[in-house]
């Protein structure tokens, strides 16, 4: 049994056809010979595969700014013939401040990825999560939301929640290591980390309430404790990786701390990343504005400008999602990416509509998918992403829209303990309920299944999905 499920049986006929041919080289030579399994193997279930398309270059540029983070000392002039990601392909465009070059004066880096909306910028950055934590690395990360501007420091706090819960997680020796560092490094003024972090008071245990100073000097004083807090988790052993989301919501409190973690001479091993729409930083923005003064001081700033998909990478997931030859999908290739532009978040849901309106169906027959292009032509697809994700909503159990108008009352990640709570029902009633939703793409689980078969964290898949979710409330 292969660890990876994609590269296991897909389906019973698959097994049924390896079978045969054991029993048949049994009858014939009364032994079973080497043979190559599941070449008849076919899966009759619509699943678009989980992986990234089209984005190598990409991914390979951030793991090259993790690498000159983690280890400084290699910081070295490179020229593009020794750069890996000194050519992107056409459908991507980056600038960099220092022409891929280390800065000596500074031992941290920024990289955005902009683009609009649905154009896979969360989804390349969490492709690196798990090449970073192999390297030791520590990766957090936290979401912007628009209608939370008004609360300080959220996403930045929910990140290092995250960080402080997978140090809770350790074994308890590592944890007073931890304990010491932090104590080392806050002094007297661990309350005002934890006013911001509570879950740091677990580690460090009860701290004395820190004297009262005028709204200036509270607020100098907040951001030199904070950069002595994050300091703490900044190492060439572990360097830390901190990814925050939808910056175009950003709030004015942030982003003055990112200012100065950016410029702070003494930080060192630690890689912000941002991803924020582009069409909706204009340069009045106070993000825009920000990020053109650390580029007046010499701040290493890099960006990727996320495209859409081309032709060939939309053709390979087509063909890996209907396990058919790319050559026999490359019509209907063509087709979607007329129809949806090549957005991800649209060519995916566009996909599934398909599938829903049995445009794209599996034949027992033949055991293969099969579709038809005149009547897929026909079809209207909307650019308006509520529109289409209400669609999707509307043909979900009422039981689940239900659910779902509670979880985007939340947040746009929930827990399924608190939605339980919310919803009045046990919740193994609720997970059922959510199952529907997860298979039609419109949540995905963070978490592994528990003790009891269920999974507690979940979040939306596209950040308009919640404002789709209250639409059905108000319909």
């Amino acid at each position: 049994m292969a660890k990876n499920a994609e590269n296991r049986y897909q389906s019973a006929w698959g097994i049924k056809a390896d079978l045969e041919i054991c029993a048949e080289q049994l009858e014939e030579i009364g032994q079973i010979s080497s043979i190559q399994l599941a070449l008849q193997d076919v899966c009759d279930r619509f699943q678009i595969p989980q992986k990234l398309y089209g984005r190598d270059k990409e991914v390979a540029m951030l793991l090259a700014a993790f690498d000159r983070v983690a280890c400084p000392e290699d910081n070295r002039v490179a020229s593009p013939e020794s750069n890996p990601v000194a050519a992107l392909p056409n459908n991507s465009e980056t600038t960099s401040q220092r022409e891929q070059a280390g800065n000596p004066k500074f031992q941290v880096e920024m990289m955005l990825v902009s683009g609009f909306a649905g154009i896979g910028k969360s989804a390349l950055v969490q492709e690196i999560y798990k090449p970073i934590t192999q390297k030791r690395g520590y990766f957090i990360s936290g979401k912007f939301d628009q209608f939370q501007r008004n609360i300080p420091y959220s996403a930045i706090a929910d990140a290092l929640q995250k960080l402080v819960r997978q140090l809770l997680s350790e074994p308890d020796e590592y944890v007073q290591q931890w304990q010491a560092r932090l104590l080392k490094a806050l002094g007297s003024n661990g309350q005002i980390i934890i006013d911001v972090i509570p879950e740091v008071e677990l580690i460090v245990g009860k701290q004395p309430p820190v004297p009262s100073v005028g709204a200036t000097e509270a607020q100098n004083r907040f951001h030199r404790i904070f950069g002595q807090f994050v300091r703490v988790f900044c190492s060439e052993s572990h360097p830390l990786v901190i990814f925050l989301d939808d910056l175009q919501w950003i709030d004015s409190a942030t982003l003055n701390l990112i200012e100065l973690m950016l410029l702070d001479e003494q930080a060192q091993s630690l890689f912000l990343i941002g991803a924020y729409r582009d069409n909706e930083v204009k340069p009045t923005h106070p993000l825009a504005l920000m990020l053109e003064r650390l580029r007046k001081q010499g701040v290493v700033l890099q960006e990727i400008i996320l495209a859409p998909l081309m032709l060939e990478p939309l053709n390979q997931l087509i063909a890996e999602t209907l396990h058919r030859n790319a050559d026999i999908v490359r019509p209907l290739a063509e087709l979607v990416l007329r129809k949806t532009e090549g957005n991800p978040f649209f060519v995916n849901e566009f996909l599934r509509m398909l599938y829903s309106e049995n445009l794209l169906t599996f034949d027992a027959e033949h055991l293969c998918w099969q579709w038809n292009i005149a009547n897929i032509q026909a079809q209207d697809i909307t650019d308006n992403v509520v529109e289409l994700l209400l669609i999707q909503l509307n043909k979900l159990p009422e039981n689940t829209q239900q659910i779902l108008q509670l979880a985007a009352c939340i947040d746009a990640e929930f827990n399924l303990d608190t939605l339980s709570i919310v919803y009045d029902k046990p919740p193994e009633t609720v997970f059922q309920d959510l199952l529907a939703a997860i298979q039609v793409g419109l949540i995905q689980p963070l978490s592994e299944l528990d003790e009891n078969l269920l999974v507690q964290e979940y979040k939306f898949l596209h950040d308009r999905a919640p404002t789709s979710g209250e639409c059905l409330t108000t319909e």
